[in-house]
């Protein structure tokens, strides 16, 4: 099942990769509900993580990692209310799910209950712009907050080539791209593909290496036009991920690693004005003042709720990129052409 998880105590993949503690598990000796949920038009199931901090003992770690004291007992009453244009449309009741994955940290693991919806979200079109509030109905209070879907169908990369070329290397690159409607914050992933054939009667495997770019606030980015923005890229970046996943000297006879038309790939993450908040102001707290975690984007909870969209598309090499790797002959590079090597 194809989902966008972006549970932030799970594995938030490009956004909170450097983020430590955003809860204050010191703070006053009270119930503090914990929210955290990335609404994903594309994604086929969108998932709300809600849980609580409550102090029970003179150890608050301990106690995080006790699922009776950080779940809320039962099924709390969790709705989202769609809205078009300012008017409410439908109503969406989320259900529960227990994850059996979760990687040990601050709280318990590795089984989460999370609530859940397969309901479809809708994507901004034309006149129509929608948000979604979110109802949360606590033993003692009633919690809402709401985030505006960002993105529509234009959103995404609009330049056409990525350039890892030698005489690149010591320099920045520009990629252009189609903003994001209700985005405030970037997230980019690049990637390069190979398929390597050890003797030339073995099995030809892919390889796909991986690469964070950056996180890039709106602020942070170039505006060459209402449709037009720009991020850099450091090509010298490429050659130093690609010598730590091959390794600096792999000549061996018979290797072969080939490259097709389009090795390379980007993703860009687009993240709304209320996870661009949390992230700016996390940052400004790992940096100043750690112990200060009284920031949220939901009244009378910690945490955020925001909404995504993602874009990836494949990508060639331009400029000398593909000469460059094969002449690195250690790396057994050869250019073959079409989406997938021949047998």
């Amino acid at each position: 099942m194809k989902t966008r998880f972006f549970l932030l105590f799970g594995a938030l993949a490009l956004w909170l990769a450097s983020c430590s503690t955003d809860v204050d598990l010191y703070a006053d000796p009270e119930e503090i509900p914990v929210i955290y949920g990335l609404l994903d038009c594309q994604a086929d199931t969108n998932f709300i993580r809600i849980t609580r901090v409550v102090h029970a003992s003179d150890n608050p770690l301990l106690d995080a990692t006790n699922p009776s004291l950080s779940e809320y007992p039962g099924k709390l009453d969790v709705r989202l209310t769609e809205f078009r244009n300012n008017d409410s449309i439908r109503q969406i009741v989320l259900d529960t799910i227990t994850l059996h994955n979760k990687k040990p940290g601050i709280f318990y693991a590795p089984n989460q209950k999370v609530y859940y919806t397969t309901e479809p979200l809708n994507i901004n079109k034309g006149k129509n712009k929608y948000k979604y509030k979110l109802t949360i109905a606590f033993p003692d209070q009633v919690l809402t907050t709401e985030a505006k879907i960002v993105g529509t169908s234009g959103f995404g990369p609009k330049s056409l080539a990525l350039n890892f070329a030698k005489s690149a290397i010591g320099t920045r690159l520009p990629f252009h791209f189609h903003p994001a409607l209700n985005a405030s914050v970037y997230s980019v992933e690049m990637s390069f593909t190979y398929h390597e054939r050890r003797t030339p009667l073995s099995d030809t495997i892919p390889h796909t290496m991986k690469w964070n770019v950056g996180t890039f606030f709106e602020s942070d980015l170039s505006v060459e036009s209402e449709n037009d923005y720009k991020f850099y890229y450091y090509p010298g970046n490429f050659y130093e991920a690609l010598e730590d996943f091959i390794g600096s000297d792999t000549t061996v006879p018979g290797l072969k690693r080939f490259l097709t038309d389009y090795p390379a790939s980007i993703t860009i993450t687009a993240g709304g004005g209320n996870l661009r908040e949390y992230l700016y102001y996390l940052n400004a707290v790992n940096q100043t003042n750690p112990n200060d975690t009284d920031f949220t984007t939901i009244p009378g909870a910690k945490g955020v709720f925001s909404s995504t969209i993602t874009k990836t598309l494949r990508m060639r090499l331009g400029d000398t990129t593909v000469p460059d790797l094969i002449a690195e002959e250690k790396w057994g590079f050869a250019f073959m052409g079409g989406q997938e090597p021949v047998p």
